[in-house]
Parts: C-alpha cells; sequence; structure tokens
C-alpha cells in the first residue's frame, strides 16, 4: 500500500509494438518512396493505407488476434506490407521460405497451424504439391506482378490486389501488449526438420531501435543518412526477417528499394535509376551475391552509383578479397553476423577510432571479422566449463548470448528450448575466437552445415538418403570451398566390398536425383563431387572427424587438397 502511494501508476503504460512505427512514419515522412522495379512505387503514407487494407481483407478471412498467415514471397512492397499489416492487427507472420523442400514446408505449415496461406505467384506449383497434406489451411492469396489468378485447384483462393480494392481503408490498430508474438521464423532443418522460433512485438522493436541507431553511426565510415541515403533490401525477406532491415529502413523513413528476386542486372539498373551518383545509401547481402554483383560483365558501366554505398556482409567471415573488390568500385565496408534464433543480428564489424589510421589493407582485414556486440548484446566466448576463454583471438570456444530480441525458445518444443538456453545463455553452437577489442570471428559451425549461396544445406540429410543407395558402405558429406557459392556438399565415399570400382559418380547423382522429384531435397543440394576412398577419418570416439575431412578435402573444388 504504501509502495502505491509513493508511486501511483496513473500514467499511460506505453508499449513498444510494430504499430506505432508505422503509423510515426506515415505521419512524419509521409512523401518517403518504396519502390519495387518498375512495377510498383508507392509513399509511406500509401503504404499505411495498404496496410490498413490488408488487415481488413485479412479479418474478413477470419484473421483474428493469434491466427497465423503465412507468406512465401520475393522481395517486394507486398512483403513489406505483410510485415506490418499482419503482426499489427495482432495476428502472427509465419516466414515462408520456398527454398525449403515441400516435405519441410509441409511439415512448418502444419505444426505452426497456419491459417492463410500468402504466396507468390512463382511458388504455385510447390503449394499445389502440398495442399493435400495441410491440415489448418483456410484460405490462400496469390501474389502476382500482372494480378491474374493462374489456374490452379487450390480452393479458396484470392488475389492480392482485388482484396485490397475491395477492403476499407480504414483500419483501427489495437494497442496490444508489447509481449504478445509478432512472427515466426524458421530454421532451415539442418540437423532434422526446421525448428520455428518466435519474436514479440517488443522484440522487434528493440531489434530495430539497436540497429538503426548502429547503422546511422557505425556502419562503414561513415555510416546512413536517412533524409538523404536510400536503402536496398537484397536479403531474402523470408530469410531471418531479411536482417530486420524493412522495419529498420520504415523505422527511419528512408527511401527503399526492392529488386523482387535477385538478378544482377536487374539490380545494377535500380541502381542506377534509383540511386544518384553523389547519395549515399546500405545494402547488406551474403558474399555469393556480392560476387555476383561484383562479376557482372558489366559492373564497370555503373562504377559511379557505388559511390557512398555502404555494404554490410553477413556470415562466419567477409572474404577479404570481395572486400576489397567491393572498396574498388567504391563501396563502404562492414560485416554483421546473427542467426535465426537471434532474430537474426548480434553483432557489427566497425573501426574504432584509433583504428582510423590504420593502413587500408588492416582495416579490410578488420572489417572482414564477424562483429563487435553492439549495445544490449552480451557476447561471451566460453569453454566447455563454461569459462570466458582468453581475449587473444587464438583460444577457441562457443558464442553465447543474451540480448532482449533472442527467441525464448522454439515453438512446441520446449526440450530444444532447453537444450538453445542453458544456464541463462542462449548456445549458438558457433565456435569463434575473441580478441581485445571484443571482436568475436567464427571459425567453424558445429552443426557441420554447408552454406552453399546463403542457403543452409543439411549434411545429415544429403548422407542419411545416399545411404540408402545400395552400393554404399559409408559416407559423409563436408562443405568444399566454392568461388561462386561459398560452400558446395562434396562426399567421402566407401563402397561396399563387392562394389569398389563398380559405382561411379554418375549413378550416384541420379540416384539423388529421385529424391528432388519426392520433395526430400533441391535440385541444388545433390553434392559436386564423390570422392571414392577406402576409409573415412574417425576421431577417437568412433565419430567422422569433420574437421579432419575439411583440412584435407576442404579446396578440392577450387584444385586444392590439403
Amino acid at each position: 500500500m504504501i509502495q502505491r502511494q509513493e508511486f501511483p501508476q496513473v500514467g499511460y503504460n506505453y508499449q513498444l509494438i510494430l504499430k506505432h512505427i508505422l503509423e510515426h512514419t506515415a505521419k512524419m515522412r509521409p512523401e518517403g518512396e518504396i519502390v519495387y522495379r518498375d512495377h510498383f512505387r508507392e509513399n509511406y503514407a500509401q503504404l499505411y493505407e495498404r496496410c490498413q487494407r490488408l488487415s481488413n481483407a485479412l479479418k474478413g478471412l477470419d484473421v483474428k488476434e493469434g491466427s497465423k498467415v503465412i507468406c512465401f514471397e520475393w522481395n517486394t512492397h507486398r512483403f513489406l506490407e505483410t510485415y506490418f499489416a499482419v503482426p499489427c492487427m495482432g495476428a502472427m507472420l509465419h516466414m515462408g521460405n520456398p527454398l525449403l523442400t515441400p516435405e519441410q514446408i509441409s511439415y512448418l505449415i502444419n505444426r505452426a497451424e497456419d491459417d492463410v496461406v500468402i504466396f507468390n505467384k512463382d511458388f504455385t506449383s510447390i503449394i499445389e504439391s502440398i495442399s493435400d497434406k495441410l491440415t489448418t489451411v483456410k484460405h490462400y492469396i496469390i501474389l502476382a506482378d500482372d494480378e491474374k489468378l493462374p489456374k490452379t485447384a487450390l480452393h479458396p483462393i484470392s488475389e492480392y490486389e482485388a482484396l485490397l480494392r475491395a477492403a476499407s481503408p480504414e483500419y483501427e490498430y489495437p494497442d496490444l501488449n508489447e509481449n504478445t508474438v509478432a512472427s515466426l521464423s524458421n530454421t532451415t532443418g539442418t540437423t532434422g526438420d526446421p525448428k520455428i522460433c518466435f519474436f514479440t512485438h517488443r522484440d522487434h522493436v528493440m531489434h530495430t531501435l539497436i540497429w538503426s541507431n548502429m547503422l546511422l553511426g557505425f556502419s562503414g565510415e561513415r555510416g546512413l543518412d536517412p533524409r538523404r541515403d536510400i536503402i536496398i533490401q537484397l536479403v531474402p525477406m523470408f530469410h531471418a526477417h531479411g536482417w530486420g532491415i524493412p522495419y529498420i529502413a520504415t523505422f527511419l523513413g528512408c527511401k527503399q528499394v526492392y529488386s523482387g528476386r535477385f538478378d544482377p542486372k536487374i539490380f545494377l539498373e535500380m541502381l542506377k535509376k534509383e540511386k544518384h551518383p553523389g547519395q549515399g545509401g546500405y545494402m547488406a547481402c551474403v558474399a555469393t551475391m556480392l560476387n555476383m554483383i561484383i562479376s557482372h560483365p558489366e559492373v564497370e558501366q555503373y562504377k559511379e552509383y557505388f559511390n557512398g554505398l555502404i555494404y554490410e556482409g553477413g556470415g562466419m567471415r567477409l572474404n577479404t578479397i570481395l572486400a576489397k573488390k567491393a572498396k574498388e568500385l567504391g563501396m563502404d565496408i562492414c560485416s554483421g553476423w546473427g542467426m535465426t534464433e537471434a532474430y537474426p543480428k548480434v553483432g557489427l564489424q566497425y573501426l574504432k577510432p584509433h583504428m582510423f589510421d590504420w593502413p587500408e589493407d588492416k582495416k579490410i582485414e578488420f572489417l572482414s571479422g564477424t562483429g563487435i556486440a553492439p549495445p544490449f548484446v552480451e557476447q561471451r566466448v566460453i569453454d566447455e566449463q563454461g569459462n570466458d576463454v582468453a581475449k587473444n583471438g587464438k583460444e577457441v570456444g562457443e558464442v553465447v548470448l543474451r540480448a532482449p530480441w533472442l527467441t525464448m525458445g522454439y515453438y512446441k518444443d520446449a526440450e530444444k528450448s532447453k537444450e538453445l538456453w542453458r544456464d541463462g545463455w542462449m548456445h549458438t553452437g558457433d565456435m569463434a575466437t575473441i580478441d581485445k577489442e571484443e571482436s568475436v570471428l567464427i571459425i567453424d559451425r558445429s552443426k557441420d552445415v554447408v552454406k552453399s549461396g546463403g542457403e543452409w544445406i543439411s549434411t545429415l540429410t544429403l548422407e542419411n538418403l545416399i545411404n540408402m543407395h545400395p552400393k554404399v558402405q559409408e559416407v559423409v558429406v563436408f562443405a568444399a570451398q566454392s568461388e561462386k557459392w561459398g560452400e558446395r556438399p562434396v562426399v567421402l565415399l566407401v563402397p561396399k566390398d563387392e562394389y569398389k570400382g563398380k559405382i561411379s559418380e554418375a549413378e550416384l547423382k541420379e540416384h539423388m536425383t529421385q529424391y528432388v522429384k519426392e520433395g526430400k531435397i533441391l535440385k541444388w543440394w545433390i553434392p559436386e563431387r564423390f570422392i571414392f576412398v577406402d576409409q573415412i577419418p574417425r576421431t577417437s570416439v568412433g565419430k567422422f572427424d569433420k574437421k579432419a575431412i575439411r583440412l584435407t578435402y576442404g579446396g578440392v573444388l577450387e584444385g586444392k587438397e590439403g
């Protein structure tokens, strides 16, 4: 009673919810532009209206607080609209990754109990192939640049723009509790079935606030000026919330540029059209995409438009050769890192004041590291006993995290949630060093997955399927370096004794093709090489020694073997 009298709680309890980002920007920067290729151009006032129309349309389909809507889309203004319209009405936006296998997609939709499936027309055949397995879906919505419904047996189905035109332009977004779940984001099933992470409105807003601050003052040499500069969305928006960039760009009121499905030529043309040579900008993407841009035969014709553009790489480490090429084109560089469970971002590699006068090569080497924790992120590297390793850039340990936007667990999976969160820290499974600058350098993925072109490939899945071939005795799949894709899967295989010398790479690839047809894997998951050996290196406890295998065979695709 005494405390209530001393500290009366009579003020408005302001909640950190996504509607405040959308409504503020629509009011303060109504003329700010959002561009999707040559197909669509809107401003923030129109974005706000279209979000309200979408919310009303979904309400008409019986979407309400607590409902789940999954979206499979390229980088477009439509996906940006779902980023706000779904969670702002109290429903949950489920990020649908169309690059998973059909089997994984149906598993995720059923596990999340999604009510509505929104999908780009490009993915019609995928959704049709699994529709008879979906147990909770009540309605389908097609996204199409030509605004036409394709011929399909899916039912009931609507076209996105037709729904918006028929809906009211006014929707009063509720004052939700900030701990309301706003989105679901999937891991990529590298160690079994994909897991589903969940994030609240507060998680979204906190991530947006901190990473907007980092973008303004710490990305590249000077940071971004949101009143003058542009943001280009290259990271797929279905992957880890597009690294949070759609929310950051909207919060800052920047001009946003969306290029749809990534194509380096289309990107270059949009860069030329939407950014003038003296203007600043920001883009983030995996190294594979940057390499496709830099290696484009016409890139020199667009060189003046790269000037002032901040590039942020993601992953274990930014390739220094690519970083130098980016600098030669006129780009500023930095490197960030994260994971699906971390929303995604938890680190950014940036120069501190005492580094400003370093030689250029030394700057690039440092900026190509994994990342330094921003405010409100606690980042440690620990040994097997849970003790911090020495900050000498040499001792290796596991990265563990705390931050106000990390998933609190896995949806419907209490046991794996406990594995993720141990002793009050999120265990990433990433092995790294840390130095006196608090800069982390990830040196290995403990889960032994292959990251090809920015997407994960499960070695366990491939091993299981290859082992089904009748001539195979044992097999191990590992990541080999690839100049084009970053990594590609390569196989070490021991044939059964009676088939030694009587098994070929061609028949093994044909064997894997049947699983593509069955929807168990994607075509680009088929291993690049099959190497026949008499035995596979093992650890002292009998497990395959993938570290030793990578040391010996990791450069095989580039003509190098240890």
